[in-house]
């Protein structure tokens, strides 16, 4: 179901940590879900940050879903919340999917503690599923 936390350079461009997590889904079917947190040390992420306010950021991608049509989106660690951005100003997540992501990033989170103290206790703020708590 899952793929360990990874730090090699197959993962994401610009990230420092990711994570793959294959989830059965209670319609039957199958997706994936990535998360990555992005590395600060590099300096398009740098800008990212500072523009946005963010503490920490990373994408999310929902793969293999038709309800998600999205290839990834921004999430961004504000201040106590999780702000999820797309590149069209849409983020369409399927219902199902929508309902995981909160325990998917607090276990995501939890994995990297140690490179992103900052991330516990943080909110999601997204399309129906705002201020859910993560932990």
């Amino acid at each position: 179901m899952t793929t360990r936390l990874s730090r090699r350079r197959d993962g994401p461009l610009g990230a420092l940590a990711w994570q793959k997590y294959r989830v059965e889904l209670t319609s039957g079917r199958a997706v994936t879900l990535l998360f990555s947190l992005a590395d600060p040390a590099d300096p398009t992420i740098a800008g990212i940050k500072e523009r946005h306010a963010a503490a920490n950021l990373g994408l999310l991608a929902v793969l293999d879903d038709p309800e998600s049509p999205e290839e990834a989106v921004l999430w961004l660690h504000q201040e106590t919340t999780l702000a999820l951005v797309s590149h069209n100003g849409d983020t369409i997540i399927g219902e199902e999917v929508r309902a995981l992501l909160p325990a998917y990033f607090a276990d995501f989170f939890r994995e990297v503690e140690h490179l992103a103290p900052g991330l516990s206790g943080v909110t999601l703020v997204a399309p129906c599923a705002a201020r859910k708590r993560l932990h």
